[in-house]
């Protein structure tokens, strides 16, 4: 509905005579964030516009691109006057689920006297999870409570917000309300039913709002009982560099002791930058340890590099491997689709959609089948006739007996359109199924685009 409604909009304005209208146009307010998972996603404006005209007129606000421009209805602008008008913009759906950030769209004013004024706006998109953060403060020994944080860092109103927080210390949830740039502090009960050693752990923050979830991790301090915390940074992939580090945060000398687990096989492609205290083998694991004392506000760090360069070079050749028999195995047909643009004695907007199947071994009962665009409609002439053209469903198909290693077919439709396309104008992707072996297989052809540009009648 929306595509025939943009599409109705382009024509209507294709055969008007375009020309400049004068107007000074300024936005003197706005508020435009938008939060995608809010019901009302838009944006508001509010625009000072002086007709500079000779005449006066009425006029109409809206936007040829995926945004929605509100009020629909014409407002008057005597010549020399200046108004104020308050302006909606709404992002189209795909809009909402593909873009994030700063998004710029042209809009423009037709007068039904005079022209079109053309001038741009820029609506800002985020998700909850990026507009509200979250942070928890350090955990004590022996703490019965925690402070959570949560700070809604846009200046725009989010109703009925919620929070779910889940970790090894605590299961917390909270509906509420938070203003634009406001900040709550929600004090969380701690619930440890065993004990466990000091260090880093993740806390799984949800976020829900107008039934829609998303969320982040965050990473929690638990303080040792001498006021040592622990810091463990890792990057890299195959080559793995670990670095601890303990920090007596506490007011007297500590001892800071660490532990590292690794198994027979990694042991032998892992370095230390520290000689440990201890190693000792339990099974198929080696633990090490090391422990220092160490002074208020010192630091202890051990780097540990695991180098699996040579176990990955094995593991990516059974990949391979694997990747090429699977392969082998089930690559017995290919398809591939093409488009090319038809010129009609009409002026209708015309492809050629051609379909070429090739088989890389025996394969029978093979079903091509293609989706015709919903605003399309296929013309009666064909290379090789369909076997079935499904109005309701919009497919067309052909059936094939049977392929030979090596056969190739084509199969072409002409598609045309009585709308002009402007833009880029996407085809599906075609399916084919067919059965090699006694076993029903499926896969699908590229999809495909073709670039239209405006035209004049």
């Amino acid at each position: 509905m929306k595509f025939k409604f943009f599409s109705l909009v382009i024509i209507i304005f294709m055969f008007s005579v375009v020309s400049a209208a004068n107007l000074d146009v300024k936005v003197i307010e706005k508020n435009e964030i938008i939060i995608t998972e809010l019901e009302k996603a838009n944006a508001t404006f509010k625009l000072e516009i002086t007709n500079l005209e000779n005449v006066d007129d009425e006029f109409q606000i809206y936007s040829l691109v995926s945004v929605g421009m509100y009020p629909k209805e014409f407002f008057r602008i005597n010549k020399g006057e200046t108004i104020t008008l308050d302006v909606s913009a709404v992002p189209f759906k795909e809009i909402l689920r593909d873009k994030r950030g700063i998004y710029a769209f042209e809009y423009q004013i037709k007068g039904k006297k005079t022209g079109f004024y053309k001038g741009t706006l820029a609506i800002r998109l985020f998700d909850v999870k990026d507009a509200v953060s979250v942070s928890i403060a350090d955990i004590p020994l022996n703490a019965t409570k925690v402070k959570m944080t949560v700070t809604n860092k846009e200046n725009i109103t989010i109703k009925d917000l919620k929070i779910t927080a889940k970790s090894e210390f605590f299961e917390f949830s909270k509906s509420f309300d938070l203003d634009g740039k406001e900040t709550k502090v929600i004090e969380i009960p701690i619930i440890l039913e065993k004990k466990i050693s000091a260090g880093e752990y993740e806390a799984e923050i949800t976020y829900e709002l107008n039934g829609k979830k998303s969320s982040n991790i965050l990473l929690l301090q638990y303080l040792e009982a001498s006021g040592i915390s622990v810091s463990e940074h890792t990057k890299g992939f195959i080559v793995k560099r670990t670095e601890i580090t303990k920090t007596n945060e506490g007011n007297v000398p500590g001892v800071a002791k660490i532990d590292i687990r690794k198994n027979i096989l990694t042991r032998l492609f892992t370095i230390y930058s520290d000689k440990p205290t201890t190693s000792e083998r339990n099974g198929i694991f080696v633990d090490y340890s090391w422990e220092k004392e160490i002074g208020v506000g010192e630091s202890y760090t051990v780097n540990v590099t695991t180098n699996y360069t040579f176990p990955f070079i094995i593991i990516l050749l059974v990949v391979v491997v694997g990747f090429l028999v699977s392969f082998l195995s089930t690559g017995k047909l290919s398809v591939h689709k093409g488009v090319s643009f038809v010129r009609t004695k009409g002026g209708e907007f015309a492809l050629k959609i051609n379909l070429r199947v090739k088989a890389k071994g025996n394969v029978k009962n093979i079903i091509i089948s293609d989706r015709i665009p919903g605003h399309a409609k296929v013309f009666n002439k064909f290379g090789i006739p369909p076997h079935r053209i499904d109005e309701h469903s919009r497919k067309i198909e052909w059936d094939i007996a049977h392929l030979n290693a090596g056969e190739e077919r084509v199969f072409s439709y002409i598609i045309y359109s009585k709308i002009n396309i402007v833009g880029s104008f996407e085809l599906p992707a075609a399916s084919v199924s067919f059965e090699h072996d006694g076993k029903r297989q499926h896969m699908f052809s590229n999809k495909t685009h073709f670039a239209a540009e405006t035209t004049e009648n």
